[in-house]
Formats: C-alpha cells, structure tokens, sequence
C-alpha cells in the first residue's frame, strides 16, 4: 500500500489491482529461490531454529511461491499481508511473527533485502542481516543495515555462527 501512494497517489487502488494481476500472471514463472536456500534451512532446522515468513504477499500468491519452490514443509510460521493491518514497514508482521514462534525479539534473526526490512525489524527490535540479491544492492543495504549484509547463504551461515 506504500508503494502503491507513492507511485500512485490518488490512484492506489487501480494501482494495487494492476500490481496484483501482473503479479499473479508471472509469479509462477518467476518463484525460484536463491541457490542453496533449501540446503541453508534445512541446516537451521536441524540447529533447532524455528523459521518463519514474513511477506507482503497476499495468503494465496505466497502459498503458491512456498509450493512451486519446494519450501512446504520448511516453515514454522507464515505471516502475510492478508494475516495484518499494518504492512511493512509497522512492525506488526514480524510482531505476530515472533508471538507464532513463541519468541522474543531478542531471540530473533530477520533477513530481508529491503529498506521497508530494516525498519520493520528495528522497530519491532529484531537484530536483522540484510541479503543482497533482491531490492538493494549491498552497497545500499550496508548504508541502511547496521546488524549486516550477506552475499550468500554460506555467508549468513557464518556470520550468525560467530
């Protein structure tokens, strides 16, 4: 809804449905995972870490991303657009993330690739890792990310070890 303001103000509801039905019409094509994410969960599953998903995709476009990218089965909790009043960047999707996870912030890791990832995580006190393969490149996301900046998923893998 952000996003929709501020590229359409005025407009954000003719907006949202151009969005929706472009997105629906190339989702399928494009759900694909960065390379050795199921590896990197299935490494954190097995360290006994809960892992949720917080996403501002609708309940039915997730679903269909979690199930054409083999993620079934990998989450602990899924919290999306359709599960909160507040979108990203308020800090009630990984608020309700967390109360899911039965954890607190302090117990908590988020990833995420964006600006609005940032702020949602340092608003609701969560220690966050950006990833630089979606939204911003590293360079922008080490401006705005103090907890960090991976490049890859043996990366992160390392650095939430130490």
């Amino acid at each position: 809804v952000a996003q929709a303001h501020r590229f359409a103000p005025g407009r954000e509801d003719q907006f949202l449905d151009d969005y929706r039905a472009a997105y629906r019409k190339e989702a399928d094509q494009d759900s694909r995972l960065f390379p050795g994410t199921l590896e990197m969960l299935g490494q954190l599953r097995q360290a006994g870490c809960r892992i949720g998903l917080v996403t501002s995709k609708n309940a039915r476009g997730t679903a269909r991303a979690i199930e054409a990218t083999g993620l079934t089965g990998m989450l602990d909790c899924i919290v999306t657009a359709d599960d909160v009043e507040h979108y990203k960047p308020h800090p009630e999707p990984l608020e309700k993330a967390m109360a899911k996870l039965q954890v607190t912030p302090a117990e908590s890791l988020y990833v995420g690739d964006s600006a609005y990832d940032v702020d949602m995580a340092q608003r609701a006190g969560v220690t966050m890792v950006g990833v630089s393969w979606g939204a911003r490149t590293r360079e922008e996301l080490e401006l705005i990310c103090p907890d960090g900046v991976v490049g890859n998923w043996q990366e992160f893998l390392k650095t939430i070890s130490s």
